[in-house]
């Protein structure tokens, strides 16, 4: 076609500004429909309400009038509704369809017929209906003049004052005395609502009108512009001798861009190519060389590792275990030197017990390196706090720690080896107390999981936490935050709790305090006597 030659037709901009105008009217068009219909709907609705209220009040106010059958008043008070703008007709029919009371004194005496569309709704059926919907009391119907008129029929129902009243009686099997039925203009709503549409039609040409005009300019601005630039850009790029290598599928802008661009595409491709191949190698090399790396680095540290452990084991074996044997021996031969209620003695049995700990402690290293099993037996993890906290009360160390519990009585009793976790608890709150050298509060509790099946060991401080970048290796043996520690303490305690089938985490923050949780599984028998009373 001839306008497919023109310029302006071959543009992208020109295709967008044109699609997104179409539909913009079309949104536009189809909401201001909707709207103007909708707008209708609710206008017409709110009148229908009104005139039913209008028409339940008319009747109430007839309500003595009729009772008392004073016809006079009746009269009146049509005539002066029939004579109100707003009205067209007022009329009562009787259960006979007779019109006993009209604005319109002609109509007085006449019969109503039952195919009329006031009375349609009742009689359309053989028996007529008692009772309508609101829908079905209201119709609308085109006037003498040509306007639109809203009919209402409201039902004049047989009270029981109406059956007994002296001076005029109906039967009480008779539900139904007469109709009330108003016919009112719609003019003032339909002049409202043409106003209405008036109104949205123009709000909605102008807003296309608007839309269309920011559409152009955005298409113009960030499109148009844009893309000019590019294709003077690749043009100057492609002045040397390129290839081509895309396949050019439009005649717009972006098509003259492709054209450019692909005579650029070839040497770099190549180039490219062989910049992808160098860098693959060396990426794979530079790959190899980490990875042999990093596999020396872990072997060397490990093997590090093992060494110092090897070490130290022997050497606290040889010179800790002898001194720890008369310290043992001496303490329990004066045992027998002082009464068994004494404080010297139970001072005693409390270096007799923690020497046996020490020992312990010292061939719980061993363990550790030798991967040895636990020796369980049935202890009561509450009360094992408890020794401890005795213990450490008496420290210096805690004299300024406020030290509290939280310890569930129904904990039921642990398959441990009670030597080995009051080691890893003892290291526990030795570590917690000196976080907190100045003073500061430590917290202990234990309960189960929500399963039931593991007991959980909290152990909560307030001291001066531990650094981000240390919480990865606290696990490691020598490993240490302290300036005066071996680094084995978290160690052994890690491989102890592992021992156990349990877990330990830990959580720090700087300045603000530690929390240690310590989980530890309860044995079968152990979880249903905590289950069945």
């Amino acid at each position: 076609m001839w306008f497919r030659q023109l310029p302006w037709y071959r543009r992208i901009g020109t295709k967008i500004t044109v699609l997104t105008g179409a539909l913009v009217l079309v949104s536009i068009g189809a909401y201001t429909t909707f709207s103007i219909k909708n707008q209708g709907r609710e206008v017409t609705q709110e009148m229908i309400r009104s005139v039913i209220l209008l028409s339940d009040t008319i009747k109430l106010s007839t309500r003595e009038d009729m009772l008392r059958y004073v016809p006079e008043r009746l009269h009146q008070l049509v005539d002066n509704l029939g004579n109100q703008p707003a009205f067209e007709k007022v009329r009562i029919f009787n259960s006979l369809g007779e019109i006993i009371y009209s604005s319109d004194r002609a109509e007085m005496g006449l019969m109503v017929d039952k195919r009329a569309e006031q009375c349609y709704a009742c009689h359309a059926a053989e028996r007529p209906l008692e009772s309508l919907s609101t829908p079905e009391r209201t119709r609308i119907f085109a006037g003498h003049q040509g306007g639109r008129i809203l009919g209402m029929i409201n039902p004049i129902y047989n009270e029981p004052d109406c059956s007994s009243a002296t001076c005029h009686v109906h039967p009480p099997d008779q539900k139904v005395l007469g109709v009330l039925d108003l016919d009112v203009s719609l003019d003032p709503m339909d002049s409202r609502i043409r106003s209405a549409e008036a109104k949205l039609l123009s709000i909605g040409l102008t807003t296309v009108v608007a839309l269309s005009c920011l559409i152009m300019f955005l298409v113009n601005r960030f499109l148009n512009r844009p893309l000019k630039e590019l294709m003077n850009g690749t043009h100057r790029v492609a002045q040397g001798d390129l290839e081509t290598a895309i396949t050019v599928r439009t005649e717009d802008e972006l098509g003259l861009f492709a054209e450019s661009f692909n005579q650029m595409t070839g040497d770099l491709k190549q180039a490219k190519q062989s910049l992808t191949d160098w860098g693959n190698r060396l990426e794979q090399m530079v790959e190899e060389r980490t990875r042999d790396l990093e596999r020396a680095q872990q072997q060397l540290v490990r093997s590090e590792k093992l060494a110092s452990l090897g070490k130290l084991s022997a050497g606290i074996a040889h010179e800790i275990n002898n001194p720890l044997t008369g310290i043992l021996t001496f303490s329990q031969m004066l045992l027998d030197e002082f009464p068994a209620d004494s404080e010297p003695h139970h001072d005693l049995e409390v270096i007799v017990r923690e020497t046996i700990r020490c020992r312990n402690i010292v061939r719980g290293l061993l363990e550790f390196a030798r991967q040895s099993a636990p020796e369980k037996q049935s202890v009561q993890i509450n009360q094992l706090l408890r020794d401890i906290l005795e213990l450490v009360g008496k420290q210096e160390l805690f004299q300024n720690i406020e030290i509290t519990t939280s310890f569930d009585p129904d904990l039921p009793r642990l398959q441990v080896d009670g030597d080995q976790i009051k080691q890893v608890f003892f290291n526990i709150v030795v570590n917690a107390g000196e976080a907190m050298a100045s003073g500061g509060h430590l917290q202990l509790s234990t309960h189960l999981d929500r399963t039931g099946s593991k007991a959980l060991v909290e152990f909560a401080d307030n001291g001066s936490g531990i650094p981000e970048q240390a919480l990865n290796n606290l696990f490691d043996p020598f490993f240490t935050t302290k300036e005066m520690g071996t680094g084995l303490g978290l160690a052994i305690s890690y491989g102890i709790i592992k021992a156990h089938h349990g877990n330990i985490e830990i959580s720090s923050t700087l300045g603000q305090g530690t929390r240690v949780l310590v989980s530890l599984p309860v044995e079968a028998h152990e979880q249903v006597a905590t289950v069945v009373p």
